[in-house]
C-alpha cells in the first residue's frame, strides 16, 4: 500500500494507506470524500477489507488536519480525476515520489548546514528509493561529509587499538552507496581498525610479560604480525616495527640471555624471537649478540 501513508492509531490498530498524502489537509468534505472514494475504488480486495467500517475515522482525521497544503490537496484531487485505476496508481506513486523528494531534500540540506540529525538524513539517503536528481546529489554531498568525518574517527580508534567493528559497518554501508573506489578505501581502513586491535593486545601482553618477568613470547604477537603484513600502508608498515619491537627486540633481550647458554635446541620461545629478528631485520645492540650465539642451534630455523 503506497497511498494513506499517515493513517495509523495509537490503539495499535493497523497502519494503511489508501490515497490520501501524508500531509493533506482538508478542503471540506468534498475533498477528503474524493479523495478516499478513489482510493477504496481502485484498492485491491485486501485493502478494501483493511479500511472497511474506517471511513468516519479516516474522515475526522482528514477534516480535522491542521497543516494544510493546497498544492498537495490539488495533485491528490488530480490523481483523483483519473477515471483508470492503472492511471491513478501511476500519477499517485510519482506524487509520492515528488513529496518523498521534497522531504530528504529539506532534511538533507539542514543536515548539511547545521550537522544536527545527520544519521535520520543519513538513514533517508541510504533506505529510500531516490528518483530526484537533484536529492541524489545532496545525499551524494552527505555520504562524502558522513565519510570523511567517520574515516578521521576511525583513524583515531585505528591508532589508539579501539574496537571500531559498529562503526566500520556505518562506514562501509555508507562508502558502497558512493562508489567502488570508496568502498575499497573503506574496507582498507577497516582491515587496519583491526590490525590495530590486534596489535594494541600484543604490545599489552608483551609489556605485562616484560614487567611480570616472564620469559614468553605472547601468542597474541604473533597473530598481530601476520596481520599487518597482510596490510600494505605506511600506518601497517609503521606499526608492524612497533608490535615486532615490543614482542621480539625487548621480550628477546630477557629470553634469550636466560635460554641460549643452557639450550640443547632450539627452545621455542628463542626460536621465536630469532626468526622475527631474522624476518623483519630487527636491529638492537643488546640483542644482536645473543642473536648470533643462537645461531648454532637455530639457524635451521629461519
Amino acid at each position: 500500500m503506497n497511498t494513506f501513508n499517515r493513517m495509523f492509531f495509537a490503539s495499535g490498530l493497523v497502519a494503511f494507506g489508501l490515497g490520501m498524502s501524508s500531509t493533506s489537509g482538508c478542503g471540506g468534505g468534498d475533498y477528503c470524500s474524493t479523495v478516499f472514494n478513489k482510493a477504496v475504488e481502485c484498492a485491491s480486495p485486501e485493502e478494501k477489507a483493511l479500511v472497511e467500517g474506517l471511513k468516519d475515522l479516516v474522515m475526522k482525521d482528514c477534516r480535522e488536519k491542521k497543516d494544510r497544503d493546497p498544492e498537495e490537496e490539488k495533485a491528490d484531487l488530480e490523481c483523483a480525476k483519473k477515471s483508470a485505476c492503472d492511471e491513478y496508481k501511476k500519477c499517485q506513486q510519482e506524487l509520492s515520489d515528488k513529496k518523498q523528494a521534497i522531504r530528504i531534500k529539506k532534511e538533507v540540506e539542514g543536515a548539511l548546514k547545521t550537522g544536527e540529525k545527520m544519521e535520520d538524513a543519513l538513514s533517508s539517503c541510504k533506505y529510500s528509493d531516490i528518483k530526484d536528481e537533484e536529492v541524489k546529489k545532496l545525499c551524494a554531498d552527505l555520504f562524502k561529509k558522513s565519510i570523511d568525518a567517520a574515516t578521521k574517527e576511525l583513524e583515531g580508534i585505528r591508532d589508539s587499538g579501539g574496537d571500531g567493528l559498529s562503526k566500520c559497518f556505518d562506514l562501509q554501508a555508507t562508502a558502497e552507496k558512493v562508489s567502488p573506489e570508496e568502498k575499497t578505501k573503506a574496507d582498507a581502513l577497516c582491515k587496519e581498525v583491526e590490525a590495530g586491535k590486534r596489535a594494541k593486545e600484543a604490545l599489552d601482553e608483551a609489556k605485562k610479560n616484560l614487567d611480570g618477568g616472564t620469559n614468553e613470547v605472547p601468542f597474541q604477537c604473533s597473530m598481530a604480525v601476520e596481520d599487518l603484513e597482510k596490510l600494505t600502508s605506511d600506518w601497517a608498515k609503521n606499526k608492524l616495527q612497533e608490535v615486532a619491537k615490543g614482542c621480539y627486540v625487548d621480550l628477546g633481550k630477557k629470553i634469550l640471555p636466560a635460554q641460549v647458554d643452557k639450550m640443547l635446541i632450539c627452545e621455542y620461545q628463542v626460536e621465536q624471537v630469532y626468526k622475527a629478528v631474522k624476518k623483519y631485520n630487527l636491529k638492537d645492540a643488546e640483542l644482536d649478540g645473543w642473536i648470533t650465539k643462537a645461531d648454532a642451534k637455530c639457524a635451521g630455523s629461519k
